[in-house]
């Protein structure tokens, strides 16, 4: 009513110009004047969160009622201030709500943003102002981790990590976290967190160890709340969350893994016997404390074999088989899971087979020709082992196998001419052994046949009788015999043995005549030998 009052005296009292400048100066002086809360109005500040991490964003909402209860009017201005980070825009007018909405930015200062509204003589300061969280002041608690939690007393690395999260219970990416252990080394001190509010560092240590990660504020003030912990298998750990002063630590610590044991027991039989399997014992005993699972257990047999027995939890017993005769040393090593390796040596002599053989010539010098027997003795044999084979040289060039015997056995031989001989024996068994004997023997001339004739004529007579007498040696026989009796007759006689009698009728003319009679035997032996003897015939 004052406005349009003055305008009326205006257009009265001025030309026609001058009242349309006034009219226009009237109309600018009303867009430059904001339009503010009226007194008794309340402001309300909320946000979207309660904490962030440095840089990050929270949306800001001032909800503006006046005292009847209704939102004022839209484009009602409210500014807002922080002491941490910044609000943007900085001056907002309301909408038809009565809400004024901002975008806070935390910045990259640690610390808790106190963020104030304020319109007209209406504002939300004090207990009313917003307090946001930002960075490490926003932590709540720290879980804390070691994997693995058991090292091997040679000495180990472990990996600790550290997961920050904020007093809501999320994520707190790009926080600083400060560790430090009372044994072993770090590869760092502090190492900031990742986006999934993670950090980790590296402890290597030989000893038990405690490590300790902690997060605190650089500046303000927050009311996290929470409890830190420490996993890990083998591994205990403690913390303590967020306090007033936005700080959270916890604890977790390194075990040393406790050893397992490892005993090589006697084999058997014992000692081993070469080229015969022998079983070996293997014991592994679990570590009392701070044990792990057996990953593998290796066997080094000391003659070029590696066997890889695996997960032996308890015993193994393995068989082994040494192919030579000597002195070896077993070595075992056992791995657990936590990189423990315990190594454990054991001598072993391994003695060569005992194979029994022997070879036994005839009593008596074999004659050339005629076989000769020959002894061939098997004795007792190990356990688990038997006769190949017995192989045979008698020395002349010519050589027999006799097989898989398993006793004395009694084989003959033919020598073909007289001399001194060395026949051996060698026996083979199944485990790849052999055993070699020899002997000598001396092979004599065979004597021929004894051919004796005696020649008998009656007085007057034409007609004589022959009384034949061979004799061959012992073992030779007479395959055949030609008597030829001097006057171009010829009887054979066949294989003659002892004493025979035949007769022979000789010719009329001429009278009183010698005849030479011969008898001309063939013996076994392929030999001829002839006897002879005169007769007269009247």
């Amino acid at each position: 009513m004052l406005r349009l009052f003055m305008i009326s005296r205006l257009l009265q009292r001025a030309p026609i110009v001058w009242t349309l400048a006034a009219l226009a100066a009237l109309a600018s002086g009303c867009q430059k004047v904001p339009l503010l809360a009226p007194s008794g109005s309340t402001i309300t500040l909320t946000s979207t969160a309660t904490a962030l991490p440095v840089n990050g964003t929270a949306q800001i909402i001032a909800q503006l009622v006046e005292p009847s209860g209704t939102p004022p009017h839209s484009g009602t201005q409210v500014s807002f201030t922080t002491t941490l980070g910044s609000v943007e825009p900085a001056t907002v007018e309301t909408d038809i709500n009565g809400r004024a909405v901002a975008t806070f930015r935390s910045g990259a200062t640690n610390g808790t943003a106190t963020i104030t509204a304020i319109s007209g003589g209406v504002n939300a300061t004090g207990n009313n102002a917003l307090k946001i969280a930002i960075g490490t002041a926003a932590v709540g608690r720290i879980v804390l981790s070691a994997s693995p939690a058991l090292v091997p007393a040679t000495g180990g690395v472990s990996t600790v990590t550290a997961v920050v999260q904020d007093i809501n219970g999320n994520a707190l990416p790009t926080a600083p976290v400060s560790f430090s252990s009372t044994a072993g080394s770090l590869d760092v001190n502090v190492a900031t967190t990742d986006q999934n509010g993670v950090a980790s560092v590296r402890l290597t240590t030989s000893t038990t160890a405690t490590v300790t990660a902690s997060v605190g504020a650089q500046g303000g003030s927050t009311t996290g709340g929470g409890t830190g912990t420490g996993t890990g298998t083998g591994g205990t750990g403690t913390g303590s969350g967020g306090s007033s002063s936005g700080q959270a630590s916890a604890t977790v610590t390194i075990n040393i893994a406790g050893a397992p044991t490892l005993v090589i027991g006697s084999p058997t039989p014992n000692p081993p016997i070469s080229g015969l399997p022998s079983t070996f014992p293997f014991t592994v005993t679990a570590a009392a404390a701070n044990g792990s699972a057996i990953r593998d257990l290796t066997v080094n047999w000391g003659d070029g074999a590696i066997q890889d027995l695996g997960a032996v939890t308890t015993s193994a017993v393995v068989a082994h088989t040494y192919r030579s005769p000597g002195s070896y040393t077993i070595t075992a090593t056992l791995l657990d899971s936590s990189g423990n390796v315990v190594t454990v040596s054991s001598p072993v002599i391994v003695n060569p087979t005992a194979l029994s053989i022997s070879i036994t010539p005839p009593t008596t010098p074999p004659g050339a020709g005629l076989p000769a027997p020959f002894a061939i003795g098997i004795g007792a044999l190990p356990a688990g082992d038997t006769v190949r084979n017995v192989h045979v040289d008698w020395g002349d060039g010519s050589a027999q196998d006799l097989g898989a015997i398993s006793s004395n056995t009694t084989v003959t031989h033919v020598y073909t001419a007289s001399g001194t001989y060395t026949a051996s024996a060698t026996l083979s068994d199944t485990a790849g052994n052999t055993q070699s004997v020899s002997t000598s023997v001396t092979v004599v001339a065979t004597a021929t046949p004894t051919i004796v004739i005696t020649a008998s004529v009656p007085t007057g007579s034409k007609r004589a009788t022959f009384t034949i007498q061979v004799t061959p040696p012992s073992g030779v026989g007479i395959t055949s015999a030609a008597l030829n009796y001097g006057d171009g007759k010829v009887d054979q006689l066949g294989g003659l043995n002892g004493t025979t009698t035949v007769s022979h009728t000789y010719p009329s003319l001429p009278p009183n005549q010698d005849y030479p009679v011969t008898l001309t035997v063939t013996d076994t032996l392929g030999r001829t030998t002839t006897g002879s003897t005169t007769v007269n015939v009247p």
